[in-house]
């Protein structure tokens, strides 16, 4: 991922990092939902967050327990979560073009924390989202951001190719 200059890797959470859909009404503890992990998933993280910034971008109005989630899976690195009570975009970045549509308001809202911050204004061309619903991964590539779309565990094996050019990447999940 580095090669291709991603430094912004942007991961759904229900049926893409988790195996289940929590339908935003997990009634279980971090521990329990740990449990529910797709173990491929949490390797990309653990391997990704010291070298990157890693962000949850989920619809899942459970951002804390989310976020103490990626705590036990990663508890040195500091990954942001963004759910539905917690996407806030700056009116410079919708200014700059950020569009209201699937996980790029999600994106954006990471993008604007970490300008904040003082990392290095990322664009999109930065990110990669990696996201089970297909029209939030194309919106994302519509929008010059790396887009793959999950569909199981073995897809991440199409992160070990990235081209240059952020684009639709190819999944040979069967």
């Amino acid at each position: 991922m580095l090669d291709a200059g991603i430094k912004l890797l942007a991961l759904d959470f229900d049926l893409t990092i988790c195996s289940a859909h929590t339908h935003g009404i997990f009634q279980g503890t971090a521990d329990d939902l740990k449990g529910l992990l797709y173990p491929e998933m949490v390797a990309l993280v653990q391997q990704a967050a010291p070298k990157l910034q890693v962000a949850v971008t989920t619809y899942s109005p459970q951002e804390e327990l989310i976020g103490q989630v990626m705590k036990l899976v990663c508890p040195k690195d500091k990954i942001l979560i963004r759910g539905n009570f917690t996407c806030q975009v700056s009116g410079a970045a919708l200014e700059n073009g950020a569009v209201n549509e699937g996980k790029q308001t999600h994106i954006h809202s990471v993008l604007d924390e970490l300008s904040r911050k003082g990392v290095k204004r990322l664009s999109p061309g930065d990110v990669l989202l990696v996201d089970d619903q297909e029209s939030n991964v194309r919106t994302a590539v519509e929008n010059g951001s790396y887009g793959l779309i999950f569909r199981g565990p073995s897809c991440i094996s199409g992160l070990e190719k990235i081209p240059s050019k952020p684009q639709l990447l190819s999944c040979d999940c069967h």
